[in-house]
């Protein structure tokens, strides 16, 4: 009996110290009931939904739809998000050989190596998200891929060797960040350069995200035909052509050369005489070789697309005899006013930047080039380490060409080192100066990707799916 005592007493402790279960805890573990609508989406979620929006059509359309939208619209910054989501640069992308040592020619480069920007964005910033050496980003290939070109978040990469025969893609679209990618087959052997574009805005309606927004450029040189009975052959004029993703309008499509200008340009028959020497202030640019030893400029407009000739002036005395103009010596970068390139020129390891402006004077309606800033890099580099005496005896070679620095190195053994363009000031410790090649920019992907999350039958979050 006594033991029976205890035991009732002890069950009416427990019971008095058991804690009774929230009204609120036990909400939370029942599923929401009731259908859902387009106004229970959390203000944050509405507003990267609505920065997707493509034209500003579309968001005066939605800002009239409802009180609560206008207000997510019109609210301060929301615009200037709008407009400029896609310039944050997450980093640079730069084309890299641990094994570039002693050359004389262009090196062959290996995957390229992503270098996070120095802004505080960059450094939030997970490179290895970004990096290409990881599984599932590039396709496996005997001969690499090389990169090309870079728009918003996407690369363009191409095989360093092509095998016409094969029917692996010459040509690769791809976004790191989200492991997507696109492979595109050729049929040009040769050409002056494969570049990637935004996407057509009279087709864009159906595509959602960065990645279904693109176009590829090709240039390559044809030739006139005079006479088609005789096919007596006539002058090199450059041709455009066009890649689009999608299965109705997509693929390659030769633009014509009435809306191009390409007729009224004429190229040497020479294939080594035209060099790609760089993309500025939303144009492409050749240099072409003169058969009196002068040079030309091709200029192609990205938003036109159309040909047009640039006049640059004939080499001073003191140049030297048979001035280069090919892209380890004469380069093209952005920056200029009015909308005007900056030329970028090595003559016997002298560093020049040239600005192309208007005349004055006579000349006020011609287009003209100054020096702007020079630097004598024998001199400039003089106590450095890793400096030694025999370098600078032949021209040195431009590595790369940006708006704000150029990479440098000597032909005599790679000693990589950067000019700053306003200061003119050489840089030897500065972490680009590891790559040897041109740095393209990422930019953040934008929108970012949403994940839709929904609720099982014990109230347990799931995620369901992704959307760009």
């Amino acid at each position: 009996m006594a033991s029976n005592s205890k035991s009732r007493r002890r069950q009416r402790r427990d019971k008095q110290h058991k804690k009774p279960k929230s009204k609120s805890a036990s909400k939370n573990e029942q599923p929401p009931t009731g259908p859902t609508s387009v106004h229970d989406v959390p203000d944050h979620l509405l507003e990267l939904i609505l920065l997707r929006l493509r034209s500003s059509a579309c968001i005066l359309r939605a800002a009239a739809a409802c009180k609560r939208w206008r207000r997510a619209i019109t609210a301060t910054g929301f615009l200037s998000r709008c407009l400029h989501a896609r310039s944050y640069v997450a980093g640079h992308y730069h084309a890299f050989d641990p094994d570039w040592i002693d050359h004389g020619t262009p090196p062959i480069t290996s995957n390229p190596a992503f270098l996070p920007s120095p802004s505080s964005l960059g450094a939030a910033v997970d490179a290895r998200r970004f990096s290409l050496d990881d599984g599932g980003v590039l396709p496996d290939s005997d001969s690499g891929w090389a990169l090309a070109d870079s728009r918003g978040s996407l690369l363009l990469l191409f095989k360093r060797a092509n095998s016409h025969t094969s029917p692996d893609p010459d040509l690769l679209v791809c976004e790191p960040l989200t492991r997507r990618r696109q492979g595109i087959l050729t049929e040009y052997s040769t050409c002056l350069g494969v570049f990637l574009l935004d996407g057509d805005r009279h087709q864009a309606a159906g595509r959602t995200g960065m990645f279904d927004d693109f176009r590829v450029l090709t240039v390559r040189r044809e030739c006139h035909v005079l006479e088609e009975e005789e096919e007596e052959e006539g002058p090199v004029m450059p041709v455009a052509c066009v890649f689009s993703p999608g299965s109705d309008a997509g693929g390659w499509h030769d633009l014509p050369s009435e809306s191009t200008n390409s007729a009224a340009i004429s190229l040497p028959s020479a294939t080594g005489r035209v060099r790609f020497v760089g993309r500025a202030d939303g144009s492409l640019y050749w240099a072409i070789k003169e058969d009196d030893g002068g040079v030309a400029m091709l200029a192609l407009d990205e938003a036109a697309m159309a040909f047009s000739r640039v006049a640059f002036p004939a080499d001073a005395a003191d140049d030297g005899p048979n001035p280069s103009y090919d892209r380890w010596s004469f380069r093209v970068i952005g920056g200029g006013k009015e909308g005007a390139p900056h030329v970028v020129r090595m003559v016997r390891n002298e560093l020049m930047v040239l600005a192309r402006r208007r005349g004055s004077g006579g000349e006020g309606d011609e287009w003209v080039w100054e020096v702007e800033r020079r630097v004598r890099l024998r001199e400039a580099t003089l106590g450095l380490p890793g400096r030694e005496d025999t370098f600078f005896q032949r021209n040195a070679m431009i590595m790369a060409a940006h708006e704000e620095y150029v990479l440098v190195t000597p032909q005599e053994k790679t000693w990589l080192f950067s000019v700053e363009l306003d200061t003119m000031r050489v840089e030897l410790q500065h972490e680009r100066n590891k790559y040897a090649g041109q740095a393209y920019p990422s930019q953040l992907p934008w929108p970012p990707s949403l994940t839709a999350c929904a609720t099982d039958e014990r109230g347990r979050r799931r995620r369901r799916s992704s959307c760009r």
